[in-house]
């Protein structure tokens, strides 16, 4: 049985926020959305199975380079897109050229769905926990 992916959404922005999750909504994955770093955490850190990050890097109460730090010493599997402006990756080329990048622009949703599907078929599964899931966990 084919797995249903979720995503979780971090945009500062509700409006740009809301958008995606229903874009994505309508491309078959279960969404959540967050709002700030701490957010993202929690979220990622409870017992919920979160298949792939979309997170633009200009979240309020954190830095993003912090926040991917801590994220990869948890979740080292867990893919991350990162969503945002061609300026934001050039004040940040260090952290943000290793992620998969999705410049946020006119018809940008059709490329981030793009990267996304290709991220997933790329990644190995990953729970919130950290661990590779199992086959029996995908069903």
């Amino acid at each position: 049985m084919k797995k249903r992916f979720d995503i979780l959404i971090a945009d500062r922005n509700p409006h740009v926020r809301r958008f995606i999750a229903r874009e994505m909504a309508a491309a078959g994955y279960r969404v959540q959305e967050a709002e700030s770093g701490a957010d993202v955490l929690r979220q990622i850190y409870r017992n919920e199975a979160i298949d792939l990050l979309i997170l633009d890097p200009d979240l309020p109460d954190v830095d993003s380079a912090v926040l991917l730090k801590r994220l990869r010493n948890r979740i080292p599997f867990l893919p991350v897109v990162i969503h945002a402006f061609a300026s934001d990756r050039e004040d940040h080329p260090d952290y943000l050229r290793s992620e998969a990048f999705v410049e946020k622009r006119g018809a940008s949703i059709e490329r981030l769905k793009e990267v996304v599907r290709n991220k997933l078929r790329q990644s190995p599964p990953v729970n919130a926990g950290g661990a590779c899931k199992t086959d029996s966990d995908r069903t």
